[in-house]
């Protein structure tokens, strides 16, 4: 069996960072993936989906570090299910992303992490137009 996920998308707003009892940094954050279709008339159509991610530790240090809304990043891990009951006693579910990857694509950035640990990546040089 396989749970994996990749997604390449922006930043909605700036990571939320959580110190658990237990000293466990954790970043939350939510990401905006587009994809598009036409409808029958020929018309472009856009569909944007939001996601909740999560990251741990290291990894997390390096998104509250340099990350921030509107950042597009290329996010790769599993998925996770919770569910509970919330204040008003209905079921509550949600469905994250719990990353182990995740590379910086906006740019002037040139730092990937793989496993919590920063990569260098080839310096592209900027398209003269």
């Amino acid at each position: 069996m396989v749970n994996r996920v990749i997604l390449v998308g922006r930043l909605t707003r700036d990571p939320e960072i959580v110190i658990s009892p237990k000293g466990l940094t954790i970043a939350k954050l939510r990401l905006a993936t587009n994809s598009y279709s036409k409808d029958d008339d020929g018309n472009r159509q856009e569909d944007v989906q939001y996601h909740s991610l999560v990251a741990f530790d290291r990894l997390a240090s390096i998104c509250q570090e340099f990350l921030a809304r509107g950042k597009l990043i290329y996010a790769e891990g599993r998925l996770r299910s919770h569910e509970w009951d919330g204040k008003d006693g209905l079921r509550r579910y949600t469905t994250e992303v719990v990353m182990d990857q995740m590379k910086m694509l906006s740019p002037k950035t040139e730092t990937a992490v793989e496993n919590g640990q920063p990569v260098a990546e080839p310096a592209t040089e900027p398209a003269n137009a």
